[in-house]
């Protein structure tokens, strides 16, 4: 399991000037790419290497091939539109050739446009739990006042106790709903939601330069808010005594048009940044996250199986076969919870005695000799 250590180094003249000059290298092979029409980072280095050498003699050769990597990984991502390009101040990345992190002593070697350098940083004490994983690597990008500087650690997986599973269905009416009968509201998180959208439409509306000020400053406060709901609700979660947590891959699940209040309430959903959550925090207890297919887990009963459409009312659940009745959203939880209960129903299997084995195929190679010499 991989973790990032965000930290924070004053602005140097030659740091902001390593990242600018790498985003527009960056965005030099992206330009090429687009041109020759290739994403090959051989032909790409054969295209733009000896140009970029010409034009930024001093600039470290290790970077301008990650600067590469980077536009290709764009490009990739962004499925080849051509208006991909990155910002002068965005991060860059560092890999284990171009930096060196001690996290013990807070000691940090970069290849900068001057040379190797070294910078002394503040850890803080809580990230130092992390001083005994492995560095992965690194990103360095501009800040308002400093420079920001993610660390890339990786840890050893470790699990235990994948018998218990918690299903959790989540919605826009109930944020989530635990098959143990716990249901969580979002009742306050709309609220404040709605309150920001109101701020908006009337300060948009007005259009005046006092107004974008206070549009500038509200913008991200609403999404720190949804984050640090999002953080309180997936660790009580993550301390829950469960050893498999299971969630509905909820993948494509903005594609179609509802209605418009619909769609509104559906692209402010972040369901993926609480799975995100989640999952890292039960993995530091050793426990699991699974998605499970969300085919049929709002039709189905729990109890007997069967599956109808006509099961599920609005929020009611009531299944026409066996009329069990409950609520559509705690019975779309617990087949989730069954649906992962395969996971935990898969045998073990155990690694073959390589010893024992080779043992009793010389016994039948002998076998075999005498029954050849007979």
């Amino acid at each position: 399991m991989q973790r990032v250590i965000s930290l924070t180094l004053p602005k140097r003249n030659e740091l902001v000037e390593t990242i600018q000059i790498y985003n527009q290298i960056a965005n030099f092979h992206i330009s090429k790419a687009l041109e020759f029409k290739t994403i090959s980072k051989r032909k790409l280095h054969n295209i733009c290497y000896s140009e970029i050498r010409n034009k930024y003699p001093e600039f470290p050769s290790a970077l301008i091939q990650c600067a590469r990597d980077n536009a290709v990984e764009m490009l990739k991502g962004n499925k080849y539109n051509s208006y991909t390009r990155k910002r002068l101040d965005s991060s860059i990345r560092f890999d284990l050739r171009t930096f060196k992190m001690l996290l013990e002593s807070g000691e940090l070697n970069l290849t900068t446009i001057e040379g190797r350098n070294k910078y002394k940083i503040k850890i803080p004490g809580y990230f130092m739990k992390y001083k005994d994983w492995l560095v992965k690597g690194c990103t360095l990008g501009i800040d308002k006042s400093n420079l920001k500087l993610k660390i890339i650690v990786e840890g050893i997986d470790f699990t235990h106790n994948l018998t218990s599973v918690l299903g959790i269905d989540l919605g826009l009416k109930n944020l989530a709903v635990l098959s143990n009968g716990t249901f969580i509201k979002s009742n306050y998180i709309r609220k404040i939601k709605r309150k920001y959208a109101y701020l908006r439409k009337q300060l948009q509306s007005k259009g005046t330069r006092s107004a974008k000020r206070k549009l500038k400053c509200l913008s991200g406060r609403e999404r720190r808010f949804v984050k640090d709901c999002n953080h309180s609700l997936s660790k009580k979660i993550a301390n829950l005594c469960y050893g498999i947590t299971a969630m509905e891959n909820l993948k494509n699940i903005r594609k179609g048009k509802k209605g418009k209040i619909f769609n509104r309430l559906r692209s402010n959903w972040s369901f993926y940044q609480l799975r995100e959550f989640i999952k890292y925090k039960t993995e530091e207890f050793g426990n699991k996250l699974v998605l499970v297919n969300p085919k049929y887990t709002s039709q189905k009963c729990n109890k007997c199986g069967y599956i109808d459409k006509a099961n599920r009312s609005k929020g009611d659940f009531k299944c026409l076969n066996c009329n069990y009745n409950s609520s559509a959203d705690l019975n779309a939880s617990r087949n989730i919870s069954h649906e992962a209960q395969l996971f935990c129903e898969q045998v073990v299997v155990n690694q073959p005695n390589v010893a024992i084995l080779t043992k009793v195929d010389n016994n039948l190679n002998q076998l075999q000799i005498q029954f050849t010499i007979f």
